[in-house]
């Protein structure tokens, strides 16, 4: 009888052991998380990628656009002075001048076709010579000449005596190309008194005179006239034909 119920009891407390297994297993599969953590390492934040700050690459610039009417134009080179001149205004008295330039200071010789002789004196700026001058006859007084163009200086005087005039030259010896041609050139040469003389390739050695701003070449039937322009650069002659400058 004892031994009986010892069997009943070990089994009861078997079978009570094993239930409370099951229900406890059953628990835990059916509980959830209810807030709280669920690990003891923290969530990952949120993470925010910031934009590379690297070197700052400017945007090209655009050109300035340039008003062709407001543009700076170039100005005509001028030329050194050095050299003979013609006077074609005849207010100074027909005469040559041999200048020479120095930096800005400017001097000069003056030989009239009276037969005097001068002295000039200048200092240049900018386009313009400053000058004095005195001559043989005991006259002299002061004035202004500019370089206008490479073959023109043109100006006023005033002398002793406080009468005023205009006083014009021109380059007439050095080269000219009949037709603007390079190979036919007259290689010009003048005296004091006017007296022209030139040679060219084609036939030789010739003669003329300067009379102020005119030109005369002797010809087979007499003169032909010839005429500088206003800037001494070109000589139209009657018959049609010109000559061009062309260099000293």
């Amino acid at each position: 009888m004892t031994a009986h119920f010892r069997k009943l009891s070990m089994l009861s407390l078997l079978v009570i052991a094993a239930l409370t297994a099951a229900f406890a297993q059953n628990s835990n599969q059916n509980q959830g998380p209810s807030g709280g953590k669920t690990s003891d390492s923290a969530a990952p934040g949120k993470v925010t990628t910031k934009p590379s700050t690297g070197t700052k690459t400017s945007k090209p610039t655009k050109p300035v656009a340039t008003n062709p009417r407001t543009a700076a134009k170039p100005t005509e080179a001028t030329e050194s002075v050095n050299g003979k001149w013609w006077t074609t205004g005849n207010d100074f008295g027909t005469s040559q001048m041999f200048l020479e330039q120095n930096g800005n200071i400017v001097s000069g010789a003056i030989q009239y076709a009276d037969g005097r002789t001068g002295t000039f004196s200048g200092v240049w700026s900018g386009k313009k010579i400053n000058f004095t001058w005195t001559n043989s006859s005991g006259d002299g007084g002061s004035g202004w000449l500019e370089q206008s163009w490479n073959n023109f200086l043109g100006g006023s005087y005033r002398n002793r005596q406080g009468v005023t005039g205009s006083w014009t030259l021109s380059r007439i010896a050095g080269n000219w190309c009949f037709g603007g041609s390079r190979e036919r050139i007259r290689k010009v040469n003048h005296g004091s008194r006017g007296q022209l003389f030139f040679v060219s390739g084609d036939s030789g050695e010739e003669a003329g005179r300067l009379e102020g701003p005119f030109i005369f070449l002797r010809g087979d039937f007499g003169e032909v006239k010839g005429t500088l322009n206003y800037k001494s650069n070109r000589i139209d002659f009657e018959t049609g034909t010109f000559w061009t400058w062309c260099g000293r």
